[in-house]
């Protein structure tokens, strides 16, 4: 503790806290600051030169010396945060805004000041000036391995670190050069050959070659690798170097879409002799990782990647103590004062739902479709949006926000009764889990309170996005309230949906497993868009109607940027992407 930590344990005292001048013996002082008397000395004579206090000292035996403060109680608090932030320690600083009994007006100060610390800020080293991006995380980042990630923030600071053969253009919706200058498949599909660009380094100074590629692929499709979405890569028979930049796929079935595949996170490439368990394996992205630890990353640009070196120097991510910062309001120069001479706001739709699913492989009243059924009969979207408000936009029926149609919505009280009755409920506590996001977690006690109305018990359980990982704790739920955002690839999305382990499957039972199975055989073969579309719907529309599956909103965001903040480019997860931004100054 510093000395103006313990300044502000002592004017916090409700005794002195409005107080402008005291009556107090160096005794007393040690008592309340829980030090020695020696100790209390050199803070005292610390507190004089920092000009916080003013100490006029009584000689004699039992007399008590004057001390008066200088500094009032929230002016020193306020100093005390902009003195955390300005060492970096914005996690300290943030902790203590909130675990403190302030007031409203000096929290919302207090805030503001810790995310002035975040957004671009220009550092001067040496003579360089740097750019760097501070981002405030609500969550930990738990997994920075491509090949078992399943959250999406994680994907996008992913897709900074590593690179794919080939990668999905949003605007014109096809499939372009990445790693691979090019790529030809015989007639049937089943023989893929992809042509290697020169000269692409890895993070370690390794030049990337057919061997990493080939090295890869074979680690993923080995046996004993369990990765989530290892379907993608199910039909490889065989993966032949034809010469030291080019390399082939040989498939058991044709494929059409296979460099759709291999647009995936989960395909990208790592050095041939890389362990792909690692923690974060090597990249050839356009960032890599220079630090790493639970609650903060930092990522510096790469000289040398083959698409020319970021603009953006360093990006640190902090997970910081629950807080009503917003995550992506981290450009704005003043966040909670936003002036609209100097920003620019994008708005974001999610781009898909929000959702409960009941865990099929779990005894319960919930295996009764005419409870699940009332359930869904309790939960009314239009009231959900009309009571909560923003982010929710729009009443959900779909994945596919242009696909929902909120006029299907049937929500009647008196039905959800006759089917609980007929569903032999009998007060049984349902556990539903929902993720800590505040969005959510409203949600989530708005149904509780809703499903109280006809007897339902429910206790809600705020879980973290790294626990999505743990198998055991998510199938100890009766049900799960969650989202799927599909990134800008949105036919691999509903396959990723359909096939992650760590996703719907996960709390199917095994017949509603082989059904989707089923689908997702039917989906693949669909050669064009609104078939393919179709043949999903069809699917989600058995998961639907017996109520396995609830939803419940689609969300929209706005997000404030400085306009020296350049070069723009949402991901489908929402956020900017690092290496496109630059600054005009």
């Amino acid at each position: 503790m510093d000395v103006l930590e313990y300044y502000i344990e002592l004017k916090r005292l409700p005794e002195y806290e409005q107080a402008e001048e005291i009556y107090i013996s160096k005794q007393e002082i040690a008592d309340v600051l829980f030090c020695s008397s020696r100790n209390v000395h050199y803070i005292l004579q610390r507190w004089i030169e920092e000009g916080y206090v003013h100490w006029k000292s009584q000689r004699g035996r039992g007399k008590k010396s004057t001390l008066t403060f200088l500094k009032s109680m929230d002016a020193a608090v306020l100093l005390h945060v902009e003195t955390l932030v300005q060492k970096g320690k914005v996690k300290e600083a943030m902790s203590f805004a909130m675990e403190n009994n302030f007031s409203s007006g000096l929290q919302e100060t207090l805030l503001s000041t810790i995310q002035k610390a975040f957004g671009i800020q220009q550092i001067e080293d040496e003579e360089e000036l740097n750019d760097v991006l501070h981002i405030p995380l609500q969550h930990s980042l738990y997994n920075l391995n491509p090949f078992f990630v399943t959250v999406a923030t994680e994907a996008h600071i992913l897709n900074e670190i590593f690179d794919t053969l080939v990668r999905y253009n949003v605007d014109s919706k096809t499939i372009e050069p990445h790693l691979a200058n090019g790529w030809e498949s015989n007639e049937d599909y089943t023989i893929w050959s992809f042509y290697i660009r020169k000269g692409i380094h890895f993070h370690d100074g390794s030049l990337l070659t057919a061997k990493d590629i080939q090295g890869t692929f074979q680690a993923l499709i080995n046996e004993e690798t369990n990765i989530p979405n290892k379907w993608l890569l199910e039909g490889i028979e065989d993966i032949t170097i034809q010469n030291k930049y080019t390399i082939s796929f040989h498939l058991k079935d044709g494929n059409h879409v296979f460099p759709h595949f291999l647009s995936a996170i989960y395909t990208s490439i790592i050095p041939a002799e890389s362990n792909i368990k690692d923690s974060c394996p090597i990249g050839t992205g356009p960032y890599r990782v220079e630090y790493q630890e639970k609650d903060k990353i930092i990522l510096n640009a790469f000289d040398d990647h083959f698409q020319g070196r970021p603009f953006i120097d360093q990006v640190h991510l902090w997970k910081l103590p629950e807080s009503h910062l917003n995550t992506l309001h981290f450009f704005t120069e003043h966040p909670l004062e936003k002036n609209k001479a100097t920003t620019s706001t994008y708005t974001v739709h999610d781009n898909g739902s929000n959702y409960i699913i009941f865990n099929m492989k779990k005894d319960g009243v919930h295996q009764s479709r005419y409870f699940r059924q009332a359930v869904k009969a309790m939960v009314n979207p239009h009231d959900m949006i009309e009571q909560l408000g923003q982010p929710r936009i729009a009443a959900s029926t779909s994945f596919i926000p242009e696909r929902s149609d909120g006029k299907k919505i049937n929500h009647s009280i008196e039905r959800a009764k006759q089917l609980l009755k007929n569903s032999n409920y009998e007060g049984e506590t349902i556990h539903l889990a929902a993720l800590r996001f505040e969005d959510f977690l409203e949600d989530a006690y708005w149904m509780k309170q809703k499903l109280s109305e006809i007897g339902i018990k429910v206790v809600v359980h705020p879980i973290e996005l790294s626990d999505l990982y743990n198998e055991q704790l998510m199938l100890s739920f009766d049900a799960i309230y969650t989202g799927e955002g599909f990134e800008d690839n949105i036919k691999l999305s509903i396959l990723i949906l359909l096939r992650n382990e760590y996703g719907i499957r996960r709390f199917l039972n095994e017949s509603q497993r082989k059904e989707l199975n089923k689908g997702f055989e039917t989906i693949k073969k669909q050669s064009d868009d609104e078939s393919f579309i179709q043949a999903f719907l069809a699917v989600e529309e058995q998961l639907t109607e017996d109520a396995t599956i609830i939803f419940t909103v689609h969300s929209s965001e706005q997000n404030t940027y400085q306009t020296t903040v350049q070069g723009i480019q949402l991901s489908g997860y929402g956020w900017p992407i690092f290496h496109k931004l630059w600054l005009k100054n």
